[in-house]
């Protein structure tokens, strides 16, 4: 007689037990769905950051090729301002001696 009242309580957890499996499955049928959109999405993010990276790549030899550029000027011009430095330095100095030649002439 126990079993026999027990019968619809067993019943009723079977079916609670269906409807817990059923909700379960429909969770992992809307997990698989927003997982496979986020794949989509990481995939895209993937994409974009191999595409900055290969712009960055591009930017940084441009940037060090304006650089050589920039240095290799500077060293020109360093260059030519030492020439010039030094030249008027010359002149400085044949001056300076006239000068000198001059003034102990007078004197």
């Amino acid at each position: 007689m126990e079993q026999e009242s027990l019968a619809p309580l067993i019943g009723l957890i079977g079916k609670k037990f269906d409807a817990v499996e059923a909700h379960f499955a429909e969770t992992r049928r809307h997990f698989d769905v927003v997982a496979e959109g986020l794949r989509s999405q990481i995939q895209l993010v993937a994409e974009g950051v191999s595409a900055v990276d290969q712009r960055l790549d591009r930017f940084e030899q441009k940037v060090e090729a304006e650089f050589d550029e920039t240095r290799a000027a500077i060293r020109f011009s360093y260059a030519q301002l030492e020439r010039r430095i030094q030249e008027l330095e010359g002149n400085y100095a044949a001056v300076n001696e006239r000068l000198t030649r001059l003034e102990s002439g007078r004197a």
